[in-house]
């Protein structure tokens, strides 16, 4: 097979796009396509794909996807790599290193400030260790289990001898989870839409010596109440009437998982929003709670404050840059969550 490779878009490749991905990705990869490059309110992404010289025939692709990030103060446009599939017909190190090449050129074009990849697994790395680069930190799941139940059952069954096991071992979880909530301030499940006070607190929220996601009402909206097949939830923290942070999860399989946290004052919100999500997973019965956070996060201390423990490494973060760019390496703090490692 004589491959090559060459940009793409879904204007004009839509039907092997996204073929391509349903051969190599679950769910519904052909409405995520779309939402991610033709409604993303940062612009649409760049794609390239290899394919067959002579037939055409598409056989992998990645992509970049704009995201707005405050740096130091300042908004730019950053990019996350997605969509990275191969064939297993030409799954191999070289066309995985072409394609990875080709997620360079937004930031080499001046189009991008810098982009970067949420690497799951040692195999996705091996791209980058043939380039010559290394990870720039790791995000790690953590874990609130809320009841034993499942965990326990799937173990030892679930006959009634069991009972009083899962009654004392979800005594024990109540005991070891949560603790007192910061005073005045009120926690409640928002049903409408982001309005701009959200895009207020993002403006609130200094980026001074940090590296953080944009959090406009528009890039919310986006990224919670339009995304395909996924129904996500917001809790909102409000103090003497003022939005003061907000949690974004999403429940699936009796599990919450925490995409979002944010707010002003971090540390004294986020475990208000913590806990009141606690409270609404045992009112529903959810097995358990996860989260997101890189090593060097604030948030690292509120977690394990709220019966949050650390489990496997969820990715490794690689940056890529334009040598004569300082941003990387300005030391700024840059710290990940679910948000920043899922598009």
């Amino acid at each position: 097979m004589d491959l090559t490779l060459r940009p793409a878009s879904l204007s004009e490749d839509g039907k092997e796009l996204a073929a391509l991905l349903e051969r190599n990705t679950p769910g519904p990869a052909k409405e995520h396509a779309y939402w991610r490059h033709e409604s993303n309110p940062a612009g649409p992404g760049w794609s390239w794909v290899i394919c067959d010289r002579k037939s055409g025939m598409i056989s992998a692709m990645a992509s970049v996807l704009p995201r707005r990030v405050h740096v130091n103060g300042e908004i730019v446009v950053c990019g996350v790599v997605g969509d990275f599939v191969v064939d297993a017909a030409i799954r191999s190190l070289g066309p995985a290193v072409t394609l990875q090449r080709a997620t360079f050129e937004p930031v080499d074009s001046g189009a991008l400030a810098f982009c970067y990849d949420a690497v799951p697994h040692d195999r996705g790395m091996s791209t980058f260790v043939r380039l010559g680069m290394s990870p720039s930190c790791e995000v790690i799941r953590h874990a609130c289990p809320l009841r034993s139940d499942d965990y326990l059952g799937r173990r030892l069954g679930k006959g009634l001898w069991m009972k009083p096991v899962f009654a004392v071992t979800n005594l024990a979880l109540r005991m070891r989870t949560g603790r007192r909530a910061m005073s005045g301030l009120e926690v409640l499940e928002l049903d409408d839409s982001f309005g701009e006070e959200f895009t207020e607190l993002d403006k609130r929220v200094s980026s001074l010596g940090v590296i953080r996601s944009g959090r406009s009402a528009t890039d919310l909206t986006w990224r919670y109440r339009s995304t395909p097949g996924r129904r996500f939830r917001i809790l909102v923290a409000r103090g003497a009437g003022e939005l003061r942070g907000f949690l974004a999860f999403l429940v699936s399989d009796n599990r919450a998982s925490i995409m979002d946290l944010f707010g002003v004052h971090l540390s004294e919100v986020s475990g208000n929003l913590l806990e009141a999500l606690i409270d609404l997973g045992r009112r529903e019965g959810l097995a358990g709670i996860e989260g997101y956070l890189s090593e060097d996060s604030c948030l690292n201390t509120v977690f394990a404050r709220t019966g949050f423990r650390p489990r496997e490494r969820a990715a490794r973060i690689v940056a890529y840059t334009k040598p004569a760019n300082s941003i990387l390496n300005s030391g700024a703090r840059w710290s990940f969550g679910g948000c920043d490692i899922t598009q």
